[in-house]
């Protein structure tokens, strides 16, 4: 006589099991029973730790009782698994919701647009890092920012907000010379408004003579409608001891 396996009943039984459990910690959670629904999704987790509706479900409820590290790891695993079964719009979807529960996740923000690009969506990756770095500008996560701002500079290298902020950051961090040459880049490429405050920002970092009478002749040529012919060539030959802060005045 063989041997009956008790196996089959048993993964029928532990399924039953967890399907109750998830039912009843659905209805929990549509009762406002936040704290039961999110001990009931862990119970379930215990036993399939790589289910990604249930990872889907606990992550949001984890990140509200301030528990966002643990949030990000199931919003990791859940769009990783939807991605290697190249489910890649649940995968970003997913990625949105990290990123909207858990805003101080850089790697959410940063793989969020790397799939971005990846589907095409240039313009939509761009708009994520841009609006990730928001959340990264204190002096604790700057550097972060200037990733985030990096790589859409990539996209968008001559996005004059952007460069702006970029230039911010490095002078905030101590990259000064990186500031002042994004910025000396950047003043060819831009007209009225926008030099102004690039040479605004040039004047605030260095303090020099120099950079204030570039920043009223801005203002000057902006009131009276002028473009500014000579950009390229001061630009190209300003002074060494100026562009660092260290003429008359500095």
């Amino acid at each position: 006589m063989g041997r009956i396996s008790l196996r089959p009943a048993l993964v029928t039984a532990r399924t039953s099991a967890r399907r109750e459990l998830w039912l009843e910690a659905n209805l929990a959670r549509n009762r406002g029973q936040l704290r039961r629904a999110l001990a009931l999704y862990r119970r379930i987790l215990l036993e399939a730790p790589r289910d990604v509706e249930v990872a889907l479900c606990t992550a949001p409820l984890l990140a509200r009782h301030g528990e966002g590290f643990e949030a990000w790891q199931l919003f990791r695993m859940a769009a990783g698994e939807l991605h290697r079964m190249r489910r890649f719009d649940a995968s970003l979807a997913a990625l949105r919701d990290a990123c909207r529960c858990v805003p101080y996740e850089y790697d959410a923000w940063r793989l969020r647009a790397e799939l971005e690009q990846k589907l095409g969506r240039e313009e939509a990756a761009f708009d994520t890092l841009t609006e990730g770095a928001q959340h990264f500008d204190r002096p604790h996560s700057a550097t972060q920012a200037i990733a985030l701002l990096t790589r859409a500079r990539a996209i968008e290298p001559w996005d004059s907000e952007l460069a702006l902020d970029l230039a911010r950051l490095y002078a905030r961090t101590g990259m000064v010379d990186s500031a002042l040459n994004l910025l000396a880049s950047l003043a060819p490429r831009v007209r009225g408004r926008a030099l102004r405050r690039v040479r605004g920002l040039q004047w605030r970092i260095t303090l020099s003579f120099y950079h204030a009478w570039r920043w009223l002749q801005a203002l000057s040529q902006d009131l009276r409608g002028e473009e500014d012919p000579a950009a390229d060539v001061l630009a190209a030959t300003e002074p060494a001891s100026e562009r660092a802060g260290l003429g008359s005045g500095s």
